[in-house]
Formats: C-alpha cells, sequence, structure tokens
C-alpha cells in the first residue's frame, strides 16, 4: 500500500487515477479546489482509504506534503485550443505557481517522495511526424502558452532533479477522453466550440445535430486520442514498477483526421441521419495540424497497451453528456 497525494485529483484525468489507485488498495488524498466546473460527487469520496481536501494548492503549507510516497501534479488550468488563446498569461502563470510550489514543499518536508508531473502531448505542437519522448527536449519550441508552459514544467522537474535530486515520473496523456468533461454550452444552446476538447465538443454537436456542422479550418488536423481508463492503468502500472526518473508518452490506438472524426461521432449518435456537411470556422492563431503520438517505450518498459477504442469513447461521452444537460429539440 502506497500513500499518494493527487494535487487535482477531482478533476477530469485525475478523478479516473484516484479510483485506479485507490481500487488497488493505495491511500490516495486529494486536494482540488473545483474551479472549472465546481464541487463533484464521485463515487469514491465514501471509500475508507480516501481523503478529501477542498484548497487551492498554492495555498498549502509544505508540512501538508509530507508523509506520502507519491505527489502527483495534475492541477492545472486546462481546456481546449480556444480557452488556450482566451487565457495564456493565467496558463502560464498559475500553472507554474502551482508547479513550483509542490516542488520546493516537497524537497523541504519530503525528500523520498516521487514527484509525478502530468505534462501533455501539446509539448509536441510543431511535430510533423509521431512523437517518442526525446522528441520533446529535441524540437523547436511549441506554439501556445499552454503548451510552452507544460514544456517549461518538464524542465522544471527535470531541473529539480539535477539540483536537489527530486525524484520524478513526467507523464505525457495524447488528448485525454472519456466521461467526466462536458462541453462549453452557451444560452442558445449552442456550443462555445473549442473551449472544451473537440471530442465533447463534436457528441454535444452531434445530440444537437448542429446544421452546417462546426468545424475549425479544413479538419484535416491530425489527432491522436487516450482514454482516460488507459492513463489511469498506465500509471498504476509504473507505481508497480516502481519507475523513477524517467517520461512517457501515453498514447491510445485512436488516430484520425478531424473532418473525419466529426463524421464518425455523427453516425455513430445519429445513424439515420445525413450528416449536414462542414461550416468552415477560422482557425484559432496557432493551428497545430499534427499531433500523433507513440506509446513504445511505455510497452517495452512496463508494458502498458491501450485497451479503449474510439466507439466506445464516442459513447462514454455521449452518455455523460446526456447525463448531465437536458437536451430538448436539439438544444439543451
Amino acid at each position: 500500500m502506497k500513500k499518494i497525494l493527487i494535487l487535482g485529483g477531482a478533476g477530469f484525468i485525475g478523478s479516473y487515477i484516484t479510483r485506479e489507485l485507490l481500487e488497488k488498495g493505495n491511500k490516495v488524498t486529494v486536494v482540488d479546489n473545483f474551479s472549472k466546473y465546481g464541487f463533484l460527487e464521485h463515487d469514491f469520496y465514501s471509500n475508507k482509504n480516501f481523503k478529501l481536501i477542498i484548497k487551492d494548492v498554492r495555498q498549502m503549507y509544505p508540512l501538508e506534503f509530507k508523509g506520502y510516497d507519491y505527489v502527483f501534479c495534475l492541477a492545472a488550468l486546462i481546456g481546449g485550443i480556444k480557452y488556450f488563446h482566451k487565457i495564456p498569461y493565467q496558463i502560464s502563470r498559475d500553472n507554474n505557481q502551482i508547479i513550483a510550489h509542490s516542488i520546493d514543499s516537497i524537497l523541504a518536508v519530503n525528500h523520498d517522495a516521487v514527484f509525478v508531473y502530468f505534462s501533455s502531448s501539446m509539448v509536441y505542437e510543431r511535430m510533423t511526424k509521431p512523437a517518442i519522448e526525446k522528441d520533446a527536449t529535441n524540437q523547436i519550441v511549441p506554439f501556445t502558452n499552454y503548451g510552452m508552459q507544460k514544456l517549461f514544467g518538464e524542465y522544471m522537474v527535470r531541473g529539480a532533479n539535477t539540483e536537489f535530486g527530486l525524484k520524478y515520473l513526467i507523464v505525457r496523456p495524447f488528448n485525454a477522453v472519456g466521461s467526466g468533461e462536458l462541453p462549453n454550452v452557451k444560452k442558445d444552446g449552442e456550443v462555445d466550440f473549442g473551449m472544451a476538447h473537440v471530442i465533447p465538443d463534436f457528441v454535444y454537436k452531434a445530440m444537437i445535430m448542429q446544421s452546417p456542422f462546426e468545424i475549425f479550418g479544413d479538419g484535416k488536423q491530425v489527432r491522436t486520442f487516450t482514454h482516460a481508463k488507459d492513463i489511469s492503468r498506465a500509471v498504476s502500472m509504473m507505481i508497480e514498477k516502481n519507475i523513477i526518473n524517467d517520461d512517457f508518452n501515453i498514447c491510445g490506438n485512436n488516430t484520425f483526421e478531424m473532418g473525419i472524426l466529426a463524421q464518425k461521432i455523427w453516425k455513430r449518435i445519429n445513424p439515420d441521419k445525413k450528416f449536414p456537411g462542414f461550416k468552415h470556422l477560422p482557425v484559432p492563431p496557432s493551428d497545430v495540424r499534427f499531433r500523433i503520438g507513440v506509446s513504445e517505450k511505455a510497452k517495452r518498459i512496463f508494458g502498458f497497451k491501450p485497451e479503449y477504442k474510439i466507439d466506445y469513447i464516442i459513447d462514454d461521452t455521449y452518455n455523460f453528456i446526456a447525463k448531465n444537460i437536458k437536451i430538448k429539440n436539439g438544444k439543451n
């Protein structure tokens, strides 16, 4: 049994990891300020090995980091591509403050803890080929503040290792998906496209039968998608293998052009309805064309293989949105 502190452990990816680690018999404390959706109920709150602290990580006392075997850092400002461009300074400032405060606190009171930093596939924004781990530090810097902040976070972690001996793991999920994230829906029932991630946005637009179907640019941008259950399982495997001081891409086997993905989602949700065609919206300032990941290193070192395919992802997202957003006559 490990004692694990998860910063941001009630959020989207964090809740999957919390659940997975509790199911493995670990003791888990979550610190979360519920800044994105407000307070969220989770099935694991009643687990005897679980504790919840509602707090901004930056307001934690260093002693609150003491006594844990692992400290997971998932607390961050995060959203879709439009969100990144709406609050670029806040993303850079707040996310780096969280990382620095967490590392400083661990080094002060809990030097034996492993710091698990959740980076992002966004560090690979300028890649034109499938990304492997060494590409993160061997490429031109990312386009967006979010991508740059995540990459700088990796440098902070490695710097703390070099200078102070911080034990660490760096995890780069590729486009985490599944139940737990909602689209940003406006008062008129339309989606504020790009504020959330693309699959919940596309699923919601198929549910309201948006016509024409909005898409950024030509729809030929390519992405790899990974269910959060695969991400949480990969993290659990790293802990079981006692891996430290390494970095891993965690990728699903779901890679699509955005236009093809939109039509696939439409057909899955509206099998008897003809796809209405696209309305091509202006692309955001940084239109990332290609973000495909490779998990060969994770497979080789700890046996990770993704399990969840795109149809399961669509159904899972659909069920979560249907449960949380009331839709009438093609609108919520």
